[in-house]
């Protein structure tokens, strides 16, 4: 697609006083991250690609069949590659899963290299989401999960496609503005009652994260 094509595309997104041309022409080179499991990380592939994002990495597990992403969105470039300890330079990750292993993995992962990420996963009513630059390691998702356990309670399968399109948009800010005024913070939204919450997330000493960069072990 030429560059005029694409300012004729998102032509709407583009005379946005937050986006502009420079805007879109960041969504339009970006290189997304995503991992995650089901219709969360569907949405969120949708999301991106409505907005211009033109490739995705996606991080996939055993068992895990790439192809429906790929043949619903044809406009997108899609490299599948095995979850592993090496992954390719991005623009931001999306983490959607309820997986707390994969959650903390990548987590893991993310704060070692220094690269933005976005993970958001379902909690009771709604949805919790977590946005960091990882540039001093922590505080990072550990920090929050090891004191907030009740944050990763069983949540509704329900909220999934809203889950994704909502680590979607958060990712997309990073890409434009390089920060977000979530960054370092967890998001929780409860859609019985309506009540949204940031929570600030702080350095804890209790951090398995941390623990297992230090050297000492640490039990699953």
């Amino acid at each position: 697609m030429t560059s005029a094509d694409t300012q004729e595309k998102f032509s709407r997104q583009v005379i946005l006083p937050g986006v502009g041309a420079e805007g879109q022409k960041r969504w339009n080179e970006a290189n997304v991250l995503l991992a995650g499991d089901g219709i969360a990380l569907q949405s969120a592939a949708s999301a991106l690609s409505s907005t211009g994002v033109s490739k995705i990495t996606l991080l996939i597990q055993e068992n895990f069949d790439p192809s429906f992403l790929v043949s619903a969105h044809p406009q997108l470039s899609v490299e599948a590659l095995p979850l592993s300890e090496q992954v390719p330079p991005f623009s931001a990750a999306i983490v959607v899963s309820k997986d707390a292993h994969l959650r903390r993995r990548l987590n893991r992962l993310f704060r070692k290299n220094h690269q933005a990420a976005v993970f958001a996963w379902p909690s009771g009513s709604g949805y919790a989401l977590f946005t960091s630059r990882y540039l001093n390691g922590c505080p990072c998702l550990e920090c929050f999960e090891v004191l907030n356990p009740k944050a990763f309670s069983k949540g509704s399968v329900s909220v999934e496609r809203l889950l994704g399109s909502v680590a979607a948009s958060e990712a997309l800010e990073l890409i434009l503005n390089g920060s977000s005024p979530l960054e370092n913070k967890v998001w929780i939204t409860a859609l019985e009652t309506g009540i949204s919450v940031k929570h600030e997330v702080i350095p804890t000493y209790k951090c398995p994260a941390k623990m297992i960069e230090d050297g000492a072990k640490v039990t699953p």
